[in-house]
């Protein structure tokens, strides 16, 4: 399984200690060594580590005692979750049931629920349920003040526990050289520049081929990026990318239809997007979570602003874009005629 899938590579050996979060890393093995311990909270702004110490607790905890039921989730999460239990006619009691079948929570990202009340109440009932019956919880955010959008009783009264706060930006040690990734990432850099070349030089555009190196590209990045590791050959397929996206923009490959080549647009500039985008892949469920392509649509799409798809999806999605933009063409010819 890829490391940011499972998190196994998170672990508090590979945590590298500094001046700015030796006390969240003492604070956060104490949690994950004592059954006991008080609620914790990590305070930190991007990239200072608090995923990190998460995955550490949860896999320490895992290790050491295995008969625990550990729960690592988000925020984003578990408002996805209460909105689909309610719509399907469930209630807010089976949403806290879920998550108190574990001995040990753990969310991330805290601020993530900024102006969204109800969940906010919902996860203060949670959390005094754990507090009540002795089990542990632990929270991260990158926000401790007041007056942004977070109620006081859910962040500021030190999470009636214990809290830490890293105060500047964190690079972890890096993960052993991976020779499959490696290996995929070269065939990746090689399709990349074969598919810049055919786009500079007019080759026949072969949209089976284009739509399969997507996909290989998809899932690459789905698998080995997370926030803190990606390096400069992983850039190169980003770069490749944005000139991909740069030369569909510019003119009609040859071979492919308007609405194959709106399509490829479409899907190639949201495949960056989700990529680079930090606020959507850290805090959204995209690659840095669960494999999901973040769709911005253009307003002339006919849909709503912004689609989420996961890769088994992938095809279908596609050609509906297709149909989508076949049919738009047509509306535009008719009324051209009309004109005319």
């Amino acid at each position: 399984m890829p490391v940011i899938k499972t998190g196994n590579g998170y672990t508090f050996d590979s945590f590298v200690v500094t001046d700015a979060n030796h006390t969240a890393f003492e604070k956060a093995k104490q949690f994950a060594q004592n059954a006991d311990s008080k609620p914790l909270a990590i305070f930190g702004g991007t990239a200072t580590g608090k995923m990190h110490l998460l995955y550490a607790v949860k896999n320490a905890i895992e290790q050491n005692s295995p008969e625990l039921h550990v729960i690592l989730t988000t925020t984003a999460e578990m408002q996805t979750s209460l909105v689909i239990i309610l719509q399907n006619g469930g209630t807010a009691e089976q949403f806290r049931e879920k998550y108190l079948q574990a001995d040990v929570l753990l969310v991330d990202d805290i601020q993530e629920l900024a102006g969204k009340e109800t969940t906010q109440d919902e996860l203060i009932l949670l959390f005094n349920s754990f507090y009540e019956t002795g089990k542990r919880f632990m929270m991260t955010s990158s926000q401790k003040e007041a007056g942004y959008g977070i109620q006081d009783r859910l962040v500021i009264r030190e999470f009636w526990g214990d809290f830490a706060v890293i105060t500047r930006a964190y690079i972890h040690a890096q993960f052993e050289r991976d020779a499959e990734r490696i290996n995929q990432r070269k065939d990746l850099l090689h399709k990349s520049e074969q598919l810049c070349w055919e786009l500079m030089h007019d080759a026949d555009f072969d949209i089976d081929v284009f739509k399969s190196y997507y996909k290989d590209v998809w899932t690459y990045f789905g698998q080995y990026i997370g926030l803190f590791d990606m390096d400069r050959e992983d850039l190169r397929i980003v770069c490749y990318l944005n000139r991909i996206d740069t030369m569909l923009h510019c003119k009609t490959p040859v071979g492919l239809k308007s609405c194959e080549w709106n399509t490829c647009i479409l899907f190639t500039h949201a495949l960056i997007y989700t990529i680079s985008s930090h606020d959507y892949t850290a805090h959204r469920g995209g690659f840095f979570g669960n494999g999901v392509l973040f769709i911005p649509l253009p307003h002339h799409a006919g849909t709503d602003d912004s689609l989420e798809i996961t890769i088994d999806e992938f095809d279908e999605w596609f050609q509906k874009f297709c149909e989508g933009y076949q049919r738009s063409n047509r509306r535009m010819r008719r009324l051209h005629w009309h004109f005319d």
